[in-house]
């Protein structure tokens, strides 16, 4: 089967739906299916490149002045990808630009459009939440304009019930698949990592591990208040990551005197499970997180997890078995959680077998498995490509 993926986000840019799409892809390649990638360029310029198996076409991109290194996708040449390429199935990821346009352009193509859906305006209009008469008709639009396309999508996918629950109350009463974004666990495995540890000028005390985005929705000021309310005596702090709010949070750590933490930086992907296995807790704040994929990381790498009860995370996090949960925004309940188990061997050892247990049930192959069923069913469905079939199908 042919197979086009369509993204607004895609390596190099960082987060959930760039590591998915591209796991998602190598995986449906690995299946014997012939996968084509339209994604954004780094750079503004289009062209075409290869990830193994996989082609990668790159659409022209602007830059926007909002966001960490963030551009806006121009959708030339998504014509011309369609006709050279001429997919049996599409699979878009995003309600911005590039999905959008491949959501209305495919079916005059006669191809069916699947749709994973990602985005929450809570989570996309995070920096507007203090002005509710510019924050809530801007949340009001971004749902509808969501549930419009996916009303013209043949199936919809989310990657919790969290996420398929948000859905249908921003209006979308369709059925909803639910599918993990997946880890690999084969890659990321319980262990130790000396070396990476020396690297960062470590010592034996336990580390408590964020990676990620460093933008506003990532809370990360708790985080940071949190840590310091530990201190460094017991322990010593890795962030992981980059984006618009990491010139902030590090002069929130020196002001707090917080000395024993280090921002590392994106870590080049073949050392991020060398980079769990340098942890002893995974530490997470962000209140809007529809999974996330590198809590996934941890706990396939054998890390308890203290996250915020909030948005998906409690899927993954189970309080007092695999890791602790705390009220979102409460720095001093967070501080109070990390503090037991980076105190607490024997619970961190005890949490960890049941965080890689609870990973094993994400197994990326399994991902790559459910989207591959639903992909053949989307193409097999007889007139599917056409905007009657999926005006039919709401």
């Amino acid at each position: 089967m042919r197979i086009g993926l369509v993204t607004d986000f895609y390596s190099p840019w960082i987060g959930g739906p760039a590591a998915l799409v591209q796991n998602l892809s190598r995986g449906l390649a690995g299946r014997g299916h012939d996968v084509s990638v339209l994604a954004p360029s780094a750079t503004g310029w289009g062209g075409r490149e290869q990830d193994g198996d996989v082609e990668v076409v790159r659409v022209p991109t602007l830059p926007v002045p909002f966001g960490y290194r963030v551009r806006v996708s121009v959708p030339l040449g998504l014509t011309r990808w369609l006709d050279a390429f001429r997919p049996d199935v599409i699979h878009v990821h995003h309600p911005f630009p590039l999905s959008a346009a491949a959501v209305f352009a495919a079916p005059r193509h006669g191809i069916p459009v699947a749709a994973t859906n990602h985005t929450i305006p809570s989570c996309s209009l995070w920096g507007l939440r203090g002005q509710p008469v510019v924050h809530v008709p801007a949340a009001r639009m971004l749902g509808r304009w969501i549930v419009h396309l996916l009303d013209r999508c043949v199936a919809v996918a989310t990657p919790t019930e969290t996420a398929a629950t948000m859905l249908r109350d921003m209006g979308f009463h369709r059925r909803v698949s639910v599918i993990s974004n997946g880890v690999n666990t084969q890659r990321f495995q319980p262990g130790q990592s000396p070396a990476l540890r020396q690297r960062f000028g470590l010592d034996e005390r336990p580390v408590v591990l964020y990676t990620g985005r460093l933008d506003a929705e990532k809370d990360m000021e708790v985080w940071i208040r949190a840590a310091a309310a530990v201190g460094g005596r017991v322990a010593q702090y890795v962030v992981g990551g980059e984006g618009a709010d990491r010139p902030r949070l590090e002069r929130l750590a020196r002001d707090l005197g917080l000395d024993s933490i280090r921002f590392i930086g994106y870590v080049e992907e073949a050392l991020l499970p060398d980079l769990y296995r340098m942890a002893d807790v995974y530490f997470i704040v962000a209140p809007v997180e529809l999974q996330s994929i590198s809590t996934l990381e941890a706990l396939a790498s054998g890390l308890p997890v203290v996250a915020v009860d909030a948005g998906a995370l409690p899927e993954l996090v189970q309080d007092g078995k695999n890791g602790l949960l705390v009220p979102a925004g409460s720095v001093a309940v967070a501080a109070e959680a990390l503090e037991a188990l980076v105190t607490d061997t024997r619970r961190r050892s005890s949490m960890g077998k049941e965080a890689r247990r609870v990973a094993q049930s994400h197994d990326v192959f399994q991902m790559v498995a459910a989207y591959d069923g639903l992909l053949r069913d989307v193409a097999a469905q007889p007139g599917a490509g056409s905007d009657r079939a999926a005006a039919g199908r709401r």
